[in-house]
């Protein structure tokens, strides 16, 4: 009789035993989970520094902006065009890199629908969308089906 009360005893305990672990390794995932979200945008933070710094530093990007701005896009040089393209593709990735972690669950929907709306605007935009169209040509499969959609929209308001 004492034999089955301890091997009962014993079984509680080693059931107990497997929950804590369950539960510590959940705990585990948990913070793995939050340490790659932290480093994502880490990294994401960093891409779009370096991005801004570059454009900012680069004289053909800000030559052809400062045209934009006066009204003068037809003024644009090949060589402004060529830097802008290049900055609108560096744009492309980081934007379908978020598509990307978003998918993944790393991004919120709340920062995806940001991206989306931001990458509506320089596709309405007369300098930085045809940019943004050509630049999207080297992108996924499933990014490009958005830049698709936006497009059939944009096209759906220009027509009302």
């Amino acid at each position: 009789m004492e034999s089955r009360k301890l091997e009962n005893w014993l079984q509680i305990v080693g059931l107990f035993s497997v929950v804590g672990s369950l539960i510590f390794v959940g705990l585990q995932m948990k913070q793995a989970h939050e340490i790659a979200r932290a480093e994502i945008w880490q990294a994401r933070t960093e891409a779009v520094v370096e991005n801004d710094m570059s454009m900012a530093s680069n004289e053909m990007v800000i030559s052809a902006l400062v045209k934009r701005a006066g009204g003068r896009i037809e003024e644009i040089t090949p060589s402004e065009e060529e830097a802008g393209f290049l900055v609108a593709h560096s744009w492309m990735f980081l934007y379908e890199n978020s598509l990307y972690q978003n998918s993944l669950g790393f991004l919120p929907d709340e920062h995806w629908q940001r991206a989306r709306a931001g990458i509506k605007v320089l596709m309405q935009d007369p300098m930085w969308g045809p940019w943004m169209r050509k630049a999207s040509k080297d992108m996924q499969p499933s990014f490009r089906a958005i830049i698709d959609e936006i497009d059939k929209e944009l096209a759906a308001e220009a027509g009302s």
